[in-house]
């Protein structure tokens, strides 16, 4: 594991899948990040890459070539290589290889940057195509999920007590639904007017809920009870959903910020042509990063 520590927060992050699994405010000891309870869902916050969201019958093409990929990819399950960590900074890293490339038939370089200022992390995806003659298509985003207030009903938890989200600047955003297979429904995406929203677990009765959003987009997770907020801010990032687990309960929410997103019921399978998908000519590079300040009342 390893540990980034400043005067205002510790934070950890593992190598596998290079996952932030803590940020703990050095003050209260109050911990923002999920635990990974194996009752309600086992990981902190994971790493979607090459793929966001789900593929029609996980499968998609290349050429005249198919391929399979499980939802989200497999960056999360995935070792990275720890290159440099001071007390404020981290870089892993993670190269296509032979068994990467029977299901994703790429090279990449992709790069995790952790960055600790103040109250704030910063997380960066830097992404390389070292070919010198195919490009290189992907899409990639964060799942972090964070601890929030729950009512209490017996010993089982009965709903979210006073948590909700805000979108800055407020105003009309794509609303994207999903489909019982976990496939966006675009053509029933509607306008919707976000300002701050409170939530209930009745609120991810059809899973995700998720936006397109603009280079300009914050989302703040506000939990009035712990007195507790987390402000992601997100650098060339198209999508961002929010999620918990509607039949379970949990007391944690997802925040995520996306460049891509799942496939809809009528791909064609051509990952080249994906919605959503990014892409990058030989010998380029990418970043894709946001930050997240986390600030808790004493």
């Amino acid at each position: 594991m390893v540990t980034l520590e400043n005067h205002r927060l510790k934070v950890e992050i593992n190598p596998l899948g290079a996952e932030l699994t803590s940020v703990i405010d050095r003050a209260t000891g109050h911990e923002f990040i999920w635990q990974a309870d194996e009752k309600y869902w086992n990981r902190h916050a994971p790493v979607l890459f090459p793929i966001v969201g789900t593929l029609r019958d996980n499968q998609y093409k290349v050429g005249d070539q198919s391929f399979e990929l499980s939802r989200h990819g497999f960056a999360r399950d995935a070792m990275f290589t720890t290159q440099t960590v001071t007390s404020n900074s981290a870089t892993f890293n993670l190269k296509s290889d032979e068994e990467s490339l029977k299901v994703y038939p790429f090279e990449f370089s992709f790069q995790i940057n952790y960055i600790l200022h103040d109250n704030t992390v910063t997380v960066s995806y830097e992404i390389l195509n070292p070919s010198s003659s195919e490009v290189l298509y992907y899409s990639v985003g964060g799942h972090p999920a964070f601890n929030v207030s729950v009512t209490k009903k017996g010993n089982n938890i009965f709903d979210f007590n006073q948590v909700s989200y805000q979108f800055s600047p407020s105003g009309q955003y794509l609303r994207i639904p999903l489909t019982n297979e976990g496939l966006i429904d675009y053509y029933s995406a509607k306008y919707e007017l976000v300002d701050e929203i409170p939530l209930k677990h009745k609120s991810f009765r059809k899973d995700a809920i998720i936006y397109q959003i603009n280079g300009q987009t914050e989302v703040k997770l506000i939990d009035k009870v712990a007195k507790s907020q987390v402000l992601i801010q997100m650098n060339e990032m198209t999508y961002f959903g929010i999620w918990s687990p509607y039949n379970k309960r949990a007391p944690f929410i997802c925040l995520e910020p996306w460049a891509g997103i799942a496939d809809d019921g009528y791909t064609n399978e051509d990952f080249t042509e994906k919605r959503g998908i990014n892409f990058l000519e030989p010998h380029q590079i990418k970043t894709h990063d946001f930050s997240m300040a986390f600030s808790i009342e004493e």
